[in-house]
């Protein structure tokens, strides 16, 4: 089962267990999802990560850079799901290459809900400041690379929309979650993920099927003429 499999992360490690920088990071990920940076002191998350106001200080410097970092690891968890696929999962064919790339980046959002948590306050802060746009780009650029890499890129006339088309197929249900929860409220649970993936990977594969063969009249069987005013 895809889902059972999981990424060892920071996020499943004890804070006594991390560094003092990456404890920090983790912590400001957390808040960060769930009040936004704007909202959320560098008091609190030194509380918090068990750190002083000066070793926040001394490894990122402001709560920007800070931020920037949370967002480099973000994107950084999703690069490493994408760099362990199996080389011979690619070489099988473009369809399963597509299926793996899916799995790998669903298998993230699954398993790691403060990661959701932070994309769709970025994705709702594009609207309003820049500081949201910075993760957007960069999670479509590295959906955009990893089409290249696996050799997946559309033609001249799709290449530049498959990336976002992509994205927004995966990373859709995290941005709608609230209000797809309404409707599904395991959304993220084994279950109804293994479902998503299974109707994600039919909908893509299906680019890479031959085009259906044009019909033509002799395809259709030939009715007989209808005898008007026929006896029997």
């Amino acid at each position: 089962m895809p889902f059972e499999e999981s990424i060892v992360t920071d996020a499943e490690l004890p804070l006594a267990d991390l560094t003092g920088k990456a404890r920090i990071r983790h912590v400001a990920l957390h808040l960060f999802a769930i009040r936004g940076c704007a909202q959320t002191p560098l008091r609190l998350i030194a509380e918090k990560a068990l750190v002083s106001l000066a070793l926040i200080s001394h490894h990122f410097g402001t709560k920007h850079a800070l931020r920037d970092a949370v967002e480099k690891y973000i994107v950084s968890c999703f690069e490493k799901a994408i760099d362990d696929i199996p080389p011979t999962a690619l070489r099988r064919s473009d369809a399963d290459a597509m299926k793996q790339l899916v799995e790998s980046l669903e298998r993230v959002l699954n398993t790691r809900p403060e990661i959701r948590g932070y994309i769709r306050r970025a994705a709702s802060e594009t609207y309003m400041t820049v500081g949201g746009a910075a993760l957007i780009d960069a999670l479509i650029k590295m959906t955009e690379n990893a089409l290249v890499r696996m050799s997946l890129g559309g033609g001249d006339r799709d290449g530049a929309w498959q990336p976002m088309q992509l994205f927004l197929l995966v990373f859709g249900p995290t941005l709608l979650e609230p209000a797809l929860q309404r409707r599904v409220p395991d959304l993220f649970e084994q279950g109804s993920a293994q479902v998503r993936l299974r109707s994600n990977v039919r909908l893509l594969q299906s680019g890479f099927a031959p085009p259906p063969r044009t019909a033509t009249l002799a395809t259709f069987p030939t009715e007989r003429p209808l005898r008007v005013g026929a006896q029997a």
